[in-house]
């Protein structure tokens, strides 16, 4: 097939190399530069601590660790531009809690992501979880194993100008106290819900395009249903889509909606 031989004749970064190529990128406050070419990752880049590291495009990364990324630590963090990001399975990694992410971010670790593709084939897209925060513009994120965007605990996810396919059961998940915004985008084709948040969460949905295929879910469902427990939705210019073969939007318990637009 035409696709493979193409695959084969991309010039290949080793695993060692690459590791190299990145802290060196760090040390020397430069951007690393793929060039085209194309890195096989059985282990996370792993940017920690005070690391700034920023990786251009074109170029893909493979891998098939917890995680393609991992971002930790209190630094500017990780920026990633025109990348294809993709994320296999492992044998070593068969139950639903190891599966992991394509891009994980835990601590205060910070993500930026521009005119990048995300996919996993068995875990999540992009996984926020604690304090971490991420920034998505012109992204892609295809058709992931798990929930597409998971943001846990008090982490944040800013998305415009994207494109959110797929997800299982969610296309965007927010628990906690966790904050997500998403305008001029898309986020259609879930399995359950397009955006489901709870607990305290906070959804901003602004110039948006949703659909979901659970005829018994709503594509946008926000609940705040424990004690103590207080979400709340805008919507600004939101298209349920007729794809959608459920509710358009629900709520349940202490949510404040504001309808904007």
């Amino acid at each position: 097939m035409l696709w493979l031989a193409a695959l084969a004749a991309t010039p290949l970064i080793s695993e060692h190399r690459f590791t190299q190529l990145c802290r060196a990128a760090v040390a020397c406050k430069r951007p690393l530069e793929l060039r085209g070419r194309r890195v096989v990752l059985s282990e996370a880049v792993k940017v920690q601590r005070q690391d700034n590291l920023t990786i251009h495009g074109p170029g893909r990364i493979d891998g098939s660790g917890h995680s393609v990324v991992q971002v930790e630590g209190t630094g500017p963090g990780l920026s990633l531009i025109d990348v294809d990001l993709r994320h296999v399975p492992s044998n070593d990694r068969t139950e639903k809690r190891s599966l992991g992410a394509c891009v994980f971010c835990r601590g205060r670790g910070a993500v930026r992501l521009e005119r990048c593709r995300v996919t996993s084939e068995a875990g999540f897209g992009l996984w926020l979880v604690q304090r971490s925060r991420a920034v998505l513009r012109e992204c892609e994120i295809i058709d992931p194993g798990r929930t597409a965007v998971a943001v846990f605990n008090v982490a944040k996810v800013d998305v415009s100008k994207s494109t959110i396919t797929g997800g299982d059961p969610h296309g965007v998940c927010a628990r906690g106290e966790a904050y997500v915004a998403i305008r001029d985008s898309r986020v259609v084709g879930a399995a359950d819900r397009a955006c489901y948040a709870y607990m305290s969460a906070r959804l901003d949905l602004a110039r948006t395009e949703v659909s979901a295929n659970d005829p018994s879910a709503a594509a946008i469902q926000v609940e705040a249903l424990r004690p103590g427990d207080a979400s709340r939705l805008v919507l600004d210019d939101v298209v349920v889509s007729e794809a959608t073969r459920g509710r358009g939007v629900s709520v349940a318990g202490k949510v404040s909606v504001t309808l904007e637009g």
